[in-house]
């Protein structure tokens, strides 16, 4: 496999190779080559790199693109070559993707907004509103550089700050320390700089450096090299932002594994960012004793649906192999028992747990407890539904922590088997999920996607609230109802479990085609026998334990933030086991 980096003077970029050399020869599985830039600019020498990978038809090319537009046409003349490519680092242009049609390709890094605006947050709480800022742009045509530009000014916006001037510094050192120079003499009133790396940032404290202002002038950069640990610890440097570099490689490599393995993977699969500043400098926070083991409280959706029962064994399982916390597991005894499940909440928050993970059955109905648990110094991990965007912002908690799949994406996959399979005019039924969750708005809208895209003509679309009886009488209805109907997409693998009953019972099984989510046990066989057309791979043995893992970083001081997407895969006969 080729991985290609940017610059490798960046020592941000060398220090991330020597940790992925280090565990490529550990792990002894795979052959790595690894190449990088000799400056941030200097483009035609990446794309170049990228076409030798190609030549040699390696399986993975694994690419921190230095501009996210110039290297769409080498990823696509890779990925005609048959080689599976991961985008890591910095995020390839949307647009240029769209256009070479490569829509939804998939992402693995950082949201370099949401880093940003960490630095420049603190750097406003420092100067208070009219401090006097300049921002130190990274390398145009580089999507981090924008993002990372965009997060600093909604800063100086928030923070109701000045903004003095905005340049670039193409991301390295030298040319920083010039660019400050002339920016003193420009703005001899500048009061912290933001610097959109650390190469950079060693740049501008040079230049301050020799303009006898160190420490007068705040300045907060981006990376968390170890050449700025010494600048935090005596006050050069006000902070940094980690994202956790010497790992992001090679969890680019690993998700390029499953790719290999035949997972489909697309989207943007988010990695942490966290602010550093000197009290994080010099030292991990002392281990807990052994009487303080966390508690973790599992709040899960209903019991009596596979899907979570399934989850809930797994998780137990490895609970009691990793031994190293307290878990309290709870679900509801239906998926429209939302009181039960605001309860156990509540009951968790009574206890003093120290996590709380949650899947809500209801997206805006749970947002309440969250907040309250928050209040109370609890963690909260909201996984699998994501909470209501605009209840959590009316909450004050914009832009919290979800761990899950993209659940109208999953659902568009199986539509649009579905539509393959009837092709255009095909006359289908949506069974819905719970309204109120989340999930079950996502499905719907994959699905109804599907059938524009797929030209389908939709007979109905029915709520069976997730349960396996409730949709074998639905489906009974609408037989009735819909006779001429072809083919039928189910919110869930419960409910496709009713409609097949539906269908059994009416002689049209095989008939009508069923795609559904989640990839139970109970429909490997119908699969196999060709009752179910298809379903969604979601992973939920893995995801509790996911999130719960998420938590643990919480506790440890981690700040999470966004979308940690979790990867989705299609299942059809060929796939079941």
């Amino acid at each position: 496999m080729c991985l290609v980096m940017k610059s490798l003077a960046n020592e941000f970029f060398k220090v991330m190779a020597e940790a992925t050399e280090k565990w490529a020869k550990s792990d002894n599985t795979f052959d790595l080559t690894m190449v990088g830039m000799n400056s941030e600019t200097d483009i035609d020498t990446q794309i170049n790199a990228v076409e030798n990978c190609i030549t040699k038809g390696v399986d993975m090319i694994v690419l921190a693109p230095a501009d996210s537009v110039g290297l769409v046409p080498s990823v696509k003349k890779a990925l005609a070559a048959g080689t599976t490519v991961v985008n890591f680092d910095v995020m390839l242009d949307q647009k240029a993707l769209g256009e070479a049609g490569l829509k939804d390709f998939l992402f693995v890094g950082p949201d370099n907004a949401e880093g940003a605006k960490l630095a420049g947050d603190a750097l406003a709480k420092k100067l208070g509103p009219g401090g006097k800022v300049i921002i130190i742009e990274g390398n145009p045509g580089a999507d981090n550089a924008t993002q990372r530009k965009n997060g600093f000014m909604q800063s100086v916006k928030d923070g109701k700050l000045e903004l003095l001037d905005s340049v670039t510094a193409h991301w390295e050192t030298e040319e920083a320390n010039t660019v400050m120079t002339n920016l003193l003499t420009k703005h001899p009133d500048v009061q912290g700089v933001m610097a959109a790396n650390d190469s950079m940032a060693l740049g501008i404290v040079k230049a301050l450096d020799a303009a006898g202002k160190s420490g007068q002038i705040q300045v907060v950069g981006f990376d968390n090299i170890p050449a700025v640990q010494p600048l935090l610890q005596n006050g050069k440097m006000f902070a940094t932002v980690e994202q956790f570099g010497p790992e992001m490689a090679k969890n680019g490599i690993q998700t390029g594994f499953k790719m290999l393995g035949g997972e489909k993977l697309t989207g943007w699969i988010k990695t942490p960012v966290k602010l550093v500043t000197a009290a994080d400098v010099g030292g991990a926070a002392p281990a807990p004793a052994a009487a303080e083991r966390p508690q973790v409280c599992l709040v899960m959706k209903s019991l009596a649906n596979e899907f979570f029962k399934v989850m809930a064994e797994a998780t137990e399982k490895w609970a009691k192999s990793d031994n190293t916390f307290d878990l309290t597991m709870v679900g509801m005894n239906s998926e429209t028992d939302i009181d039960t499940q605001i309860n156990a909440v509540e009951n968790c928050i009574t206890k003093g747990v120290d996590l709380i993970v949650l899947a809500p059955a209801d997206s805006v109905g749970l947002v309440p407890s969250v907040k309250k648990a928050l209040a109370a110094g609890i963690t909260v991990v909201n996984f699998d539904v994501m909470l209501d965007q605009k209840a959590l912002g009316e909450a004050g908690l914009k832009d919290f922590l979800f761990v899950g799949p993209d659940n109208a994406e999953g659902a568009k996959m199986a539509g649009d088997a579905l539509a393959a399979k009837l092709g255009p005019g095909g006359k289908v039924i949506i069974i819905e999920g719970n309204p109120g969750a989340d999930n079950a708005t996502q499905r719907k809208n994959g699905f109804l996607q599907s059938v524009k895209d797929g030209k389908l003509e939709l007979l109905d679309s029915v709520t069976a609230h997730w349960e396996t009886e409730e949709a074998n009488t639905v489906m009974t209805n609408l037989l009735t109802k819909h006779p001429d109907v072809q083919g039928v997409m189910a919110a869930n693998d419960s409910m496709a479990l009713g409609i097949i009953k539906a269908l059994d019972a009416a002689g049209k099984s095989g008939q009508v085609q069923v795609v559904a989510f989640d990839n139970i046990p109970a429909v490997q066989p119908l699969l196999k026998d060709g009752k179910l057309l298809a379903s969604i791979d979601q992973f939920g043995p893995e995801m509790a334990k996911n999130a719960i893992q998420t938590g643990f970083k919480m506790l440890g001081g981690e700040e999470l933030t966004g979308w940690i997407k979790t990867p989705l895969k299609l299942i059809t006969i060929n796939e079941a086991q």
